[in-house]
């Protein structure tokens, strides 16, 4: 069959609703699973497809239409214009959060001559992997903690990906509970959404996120609370704290944090003015 044939019925295979493109979506799944650049699959309607492959991406568009993402289906997710491979396992990892990276990457601090850097919560470890790579130095070291040994492997392989792994650990850890020694600055994008809330939250995100990247307790501020409480016990003289929030919860976790005797530092909005990011001095 060719593609184009088959691409002319994009529209009656992609029925969800809140799909953007479809006709994109299916370009995309098509030049993944034919291991083709998007372009060749454009411009190229010549192409046939087999009728084995062709049931593979039958398949593929009938997990799309369930809710599942696309990168949780090709198993991977741009981030900070890298892509990073994900799984079920693991966050997706979202546009707001590209702005601690812009946010760390003001900060003096990383001017160190050596720096070593824990995230809490890696997941994919996209966030703690683009950090380094934006700041371009070979004298950093990583720590990246999940409670997720599944997770902790798609980081471990995102790491080798772009050839950095040795300057990177990755531990199961609850929180802090594994870690035993003191970091430059500290950072996560910890669960904060209300548990009652999650069930409002769209198909993609609360059928095929984890739920455990997800649930901030009842108020959203779990995390924050656990955080803040043991932060300081592994954090270097005049060490930081780099948080991404919900967009309503800054003055809830700055008074969290400042009842441990942390001082706000720096905070930041996202391009839709929401307040998203927090930075704290030990």
């Amino acid at each position: 069959m060719l593609i184009r044939d088959l691409l002319k019925k994009t529209n009656k295979f992609l029925t969800l609703e809140s799909t953007f493109n479809k006709l994109y979506e299916s370009q995309l799944l098509l030049s993944y699973l034919l291991n083709k650049n998007i372009i060749e699959i454009i411009l190229n309607k010549n192409l046939v497809i087999s009728d084995k492959k062709k049931k593979i991406f039958l398949k593929k568009i009938f997990l799309r239409n369930s809710g599942k993402p696309l990168s949780k289906i090709i198993g991977y997710k741009d981030f900070y214009s890298r892509k990073f491979f994900v799984n079920s396992y693991t966050l997706d990892p979202r546009p707001e959060s590209e702005l601690l990276v812009d946010s760390i990457k003001k900060l003096k601090k990383i001017k160190n001559k050596n720096l070593k850097i824990l995230d809490l919560g890696t997941g994919s470890g996209c966030l703690l992997i683009t950090i380094f790579l934006e700041i371009d130095r070979k004298n950093i070291y990583c720590v990246g903690v999940d409670k997720c040994e599944k997770a902790l492997e798609v980081a471990k392989k995102n790491s080798i990906k772009f050839g950095i792994e040795k300057n990177f650990d990755f531990i199961k850890s609850d929180w802090f509970s594994k870690i035993t020694e003191k970091f430059d600055l500290i950072v996560s994008n910890p669960p904060y959404i209300k548990k009652k809330e999650i069930e409002n939250l769209s198909v993609e995100v609360k059928n095929f996120d984890p739920y455990l990247s997800l649930n901030g307790g009842s108020s959203g501020l779990r995390a924050y609370k656990t955080i803040a409480k043991q932060a300081k016990n592994f954090l270097k003289k005049n060490g930081l704290i780099c948080l991404e929030i919900g967009s309503t919860q800054k003055n809830d976790v700055i008074k969290i944090f400042e009842s441990y005797k942390f001082i706000k530092t720096f905070e930041s909005k996202d391009l839709n003015n929401r307040d998203r990011v927090l930075i704290f001095k030990k």
